[in-house]
């Protein structure tokens, strides 16, 4: 996918259209993300479409839950909806930074070379 280290470095304009297109697999993970999270939260929790959405979409956020589930179904799913949000977030960032890093690092090596 990245260009090998005997290789130039990638245009800027290319660099800038990887990034992107890291950044819409990040978006298109989070949408579905928040559909499983509003699925659940329906059916765990019987919340309407648009409280689940909402529900989830805060979740994702890292910003907590807005009401505490009542059923105990409900609470194991927000808790492990919770867990999984950390761990999104950490492979987002990873994910939209790979090409950022690796730019850099092939810079730095060609400097090295010449």
């Amino acid at each position: 996918m990245y260009e090998k280290i005997s290789e130039e470095v990638v245009s800027f304009e290319r660099f800038l259209m990887r990034v992107l297109k890291h950044g819409l697999y990040v978006l298109g993970i989070l949408a579905l993300s928040i559909i499983v999270g509003a699925a659940g939260f329906i059916a765990f929790e019987d919340y309407s479409f648009d409280d689940a959405i909402l529900n989830s979409a805060h979740v994702l956020a890292g910003l907590g839950l807005l009401e505490v589930p009542d059923t105990y179904a409900g609470r194991i799913f927000a808790v492990l909806l919770g867990m999984y949000a950390s761990l999104f977030f950490l492979a987002a960032f990873s994910v939209i930074f790979a090409p950022v890093v690796h730019r850099i690092l092939h810079k730095m090596h060609l400097d090295d070379a010449g």
